[in-house]
């Protein structure tokens, strides 16, 4: 909202008519008319006085206060893609020079702006193009700053992937530093692979995206697990087996080892009191417990590992053992023979 709708909506607020304003103010009538209707503005020496009549205080009547919605952002931010369709981005960036100035308190508008200015002009060569992006690149910095963090960390995101192009490295890595690893982690990691690709850094960029995929691959098998665990307290046994047969999809896909296939059966022959099928299960997990290893996967051996687990055989043995002594839902099996001696 402009200075011109909150001067008409204040008026109105306070029942007052545009010749009160105006003989309060020592002025036309047909000055505040033009006020309200965008034509002209206030002269500076006549906010104070504005200000106290509409029974306001200067920077809501200049709209400083004044912060937008995401809807209002989603929509400035679609106007100024059409205007650069349609009319070019000369009138595209002043339009969105114009928004920015008037809403100087969005962060978000101002990164969403320069964004999409950003992008039509990489596409499209110009003249001084130079000057256009030395003030997309000021617009960002500000976003950088904002009291928002996760705008904040889109900004910073932003700005390391204008100087990872301009082949300034250094400078991009310390931007991308400067976002804290909780935030926009993802994104953070993806454009930190661009960077150490683009600077030649292979192992280390196979390394972050190594980590990627261990990371995705634990959270999406987590949720599969969820998933399962609430489709067979709602005893929906069949719907139960086809995300069993997904996440065991997700464990070969990315490497995790047999263990955990076994593992994801096991789970289901517990639920349904399968003893045949349990058995069957734990015996694979006790013969495969060094699968636990992702540290030996061809997909993962780029990774810097926190620490080597220098484990061996014997020891994924004992530790898979130890879990199935202890799980007392797996009671209706282990007076078995079979289960007793390999337990032993």
């Amino acid at each position: 909202m402009g200075i011109s709708e909150v001067i008409r909506n204040c008026r109105k607020k306070e029942n007052l008519t545009q010749e009160q304003v105006a003989n309060y103010l020592n002025i036309s009538t047909p000055a505040v008319n033009k006020w309200e209707n965008g034509i002209s503005y206030p002269d500076i020496t006549l906010l104070s006085p504005l200000a106290r009549v509409l029974k306001i205080d200067v920077n809501t009547l200049l709209a400083f206060n004044e912060n937008l919605t995401q809807t209002e952002v989603n929509k400035f931010g679609k106007e100024v893609g059409e205007i650069a369709s349609k009319e070019g981005f000369q009138k595209a960036f002043e339009r969105g020079s114009d928004l920015i100035k008037q809403y100087s308190i969005s962060d978000e508008l101002i990164l969403r702006i320069a964004s999409i200015l950003r992008l039509f002009l990489a596409a499209h060569p110009m003249e001084e193009k130079d000057k256009y992006e030395k003030k997309i690149i000021a617009w960002i910095e500000l976003a950088t700053a904002s009291g928002n963090e996760k705008t904040a960390s889109m900004a910073k995101l932003a700005l390391s992937a204008i100087y990872r192009e301009k082949k300034e490295y250094e400078k991009a890595q310390k931007i991308l530093d400067k976002i804290p690893d909780m935030d926009l982690d993802t994104e953070k990691k993806i454009q930190h692979v661009l960077l150490l690709e683009s600077s030649g850094k292979f192992d280390e960029a196979y390394d972050v995206c190594e980590y990627i995929l261990f990371n995705d691959a634990h959270e999406a098998l987590a949720a599969l697990f969820f998933i399962i665990e609430m489709l067979l307290k709602e005893n929906k046994f069949n719907e139960a087996e086809e995300y069993t047969e997904r996440a065991k999809s997700v464990v070969e896909v990315f490497d995790l080892g047999l263990y955990q296939k076994y593992a994801l059966d096991l789970y289901l022959a517990k639920e349904k009191q399968d003893k045949e099928k349990a058995i069957e299960m734990i015996i694979n997990m006790v013969n495969e417990a060094d699968s636990m290893d992702t540290m030996k996967s061809k997909l993962y051996k780029h990774r810097k590992w926190k620490s080597a687990n220098s484990w061996n055989k014997d020891k994924y043995e004992s530790l898979a053992k130890m879990r199935i002594k202890k799980d007392k839902k797996l009671d209706f099996v282990k007076d078995d023979p079979r289960i007793k001696s390999l337990l032993e």
